[in-house]
């Protein structure tokens, strides 16, 4: 049973489309979504839904796009078992098979924790295939003034994503190859960090234990305050149904 705290609504999948080899969009409308779309947390870079197929356990998924013309939203699916789970009833599974017309439910939606401060002269970015769809809506937000270095882990390189930015954006791509730790080109990427200058912000989302690393990298080698830094686990490597 959906909580009374969130706003549900039903839709169907407009349109379901692979847009890199493991990475599935589905559009979403339906005569709910217009007033939906009028919750004012909808807007904010990284705001998240929970999507319920029909008799599947609820997963959250950030609001990749909206369209106010269309009255639609869009949502990106990671098409592989981060989730550790061969669970045919996840809505990973029920993603990865879905079609134009199937019905779903979503509730939410909700605030995804961002905030750009009022003095903050860059941003660092790192996401793997989980966290990508949030830290491209949070990079496409910004106003073009703002430095930002992104870094992304995904399964290959062909899951690159085009980011239309106004911000000064700079990004590494990387395989989950050289994803361990602070990764193989740790040097090269120390480098990228070295010419962010003023007042900055960290983001970083997606396996638990990376993001980790990384938060303690900036709390304790660049000594960056812990109210800039913002860390999220999506799923943790061994663990089926991780939640931080």
């Amino acid at each position: 049973m959906l909580k009374k705290t969130h706003t549900a609504v039903h839709c169907h999948v407009l349109s379901a489309t692979l847009i890199t080899p493991h990475m599935r969009r589905l559009v979403l409308g339906g005569p709910e979504i217009n007033a939906w779309l009028a919750t004012p947390e909808v807007h904010t870079p990284a705001a998240w839904v929970k999507v319920f197929p029909e008799g599947i356990k609820g997963r959250a998924y950030t609001i990749r796009e909206i369209d106010l013309d269309r009255s639609t939203i869009t949502l990106d699916f990671v098409m592989h078992g981060h989730d550790q789970s061969e669970d045919t009833h996840s809505v990973s599974a029920w993603a990865k098979y879905c079609q134009a017309g199937d019905a779903v439910q979503i509730a939410g939606p909700r605030n995804g924790g961002f905030q750009l401060a009022e003095d903050t002269d860059w941003l660092w970015i790192g996401a793997d295939l989980t966290a990508l769809p949030a830290a491209i809506r949070i990079i496409e937000s910004l106003p073009a003034h703002i430095q930002v270095a992104g870094l992304f882990i995904v399964d290959s390189l062909e899951d690159q994503q085009e980011i239309h930015n106004q911000c000064k954006l700079r990004t590494r791509w990387r395989t989950l190859a050289v994803r361990p730790d602070l990764l193989a080109d740790r040097n090269v990427l120390i480098k990228d960090i070295d010419t962010l200058k003023g007042n900055g912000q960290v983001w970083i989302a997606g396996e638990a234990r990376w993001t980790q690393s990384w938060k303690q990298y900036w709390l304790t080698q660049k000594q960056l305050a812990a109210n800039k830094v913002s860390s999220k686990g999506y799923w943790k490597l061994g663990e089926i149904d991780y939640r931080d």
